[in-house]
């Protein structure tokens, strides 16, 4: 109870983020005993440092804690929120994006790093984050809100791509190809063809050398594709985001898991 009570308080600095305390240090068998209280010793000192809003000092406490204890997921989040109260938010993000691998499941980081995201103006990823948060979450309408926001926003972007005309003498300032939804990815095989991955459709476009679009691939197993490549045999080869896999597109057009 006295852990939860000091942690709110640091957690309170930052009055433009919703932050609320995570679980326990989460330890490891291979952490020796020693190592562990001298973490929290270290932890204790950085809380007092917040508390004289020695920020620097407190920060350096708090790492020496993570070199006791490297999954002392407290330290990390304080850490994240004082670069939050001091606008380094590349520091912030980074620092929460290691909570995140430690704990695919701590959703406090994974919404301000969304949120984070979103500031960035990269609504694509804050999405991504978003829609990792179940319906049970304490703040999951607050993170719906966002979501809704960063997909509004990222549809109006789109749109605004679409939209625009490509003015230049290689082109004799006509757009070639247009109105794709959220392409991520590009590559061309050795008769012409272009493929393009549309992340919001989960589908593999299709151009042909008369600039005809067709679907080419829009398949269950598309899951978020970001990425394309092409070997030498047109095999495609998409980077599936949302499903963390590769799939593996024939020339035919069979698809299947290459790496999962």
């Amino acid at each position: 109870m006295k852990k939860n009570i000091i942690k709110k308080l640091i957690i309170s600095l930052v009055v433009i983020f919703i932050m609320t305390p995570i679980c326990v240090f989460a330890q490891s068998e291979e952490i020796s005993d020693e190592n562990i209280e001298k973490a929290e010793n270290a932890y204790k000192t950085g809380i007092s440092l917040v508390r004289t809003k020695a920020y620097d000092n407190a920060i350096k406490a708090f790492q020496q804690a993570l070199s006791y204890n490297p999954n002392m997921t407290d330290a990390l989040y304080n850490i994240a929120a004082i670069y939050v109260s001091q606008k380094k938010y590349d520091e912030a993000y980074n620092t929460y994006t290691k909570i995140i691998a430690l704990n695919p499941h701590d959703y406090d980081s994974i919404l301000q790093a969304a949120k984070i995201s979103y500031n960035r103006k990269n609504y694509a990823l804050a999405m991504k984050y978003l829609k990792y948060i179940p319906d049970d979450y304490e703040y999951y309408y607050y993170a719906q809100q966002i979501y809704n926001d960063a997909k509004e926003m990222l549809d109006s972007q789109v749109h605004t791509i679409e939209r625009a005309k490509i003015s230049t003498a290689n082109v004799n300032k006509k757009v070639l190809i247009d109105k794709f939804n959220s392409p991520a990815g590009m590559v061309v095989d050795k008769e012409g063809n272009i493929f393009v991955a549309s992340y919001s459709d989960n589908a593999i476009i299709k151009v042909d050398k008369n600039k005809k679009k067709t679907n080419f691939i829009k398949d269950y197993l598309l899951d978020g594709p970001v990425g394309l490549a092409i070997d030498d045999y047109d095999n495609i080869y998409v980077a599936n985001y949302d499903a963390n896999n590769i799939l593996k597109v024939t020339k035919s057009g069979q698809t299947s898991v290459f790496m999962d």
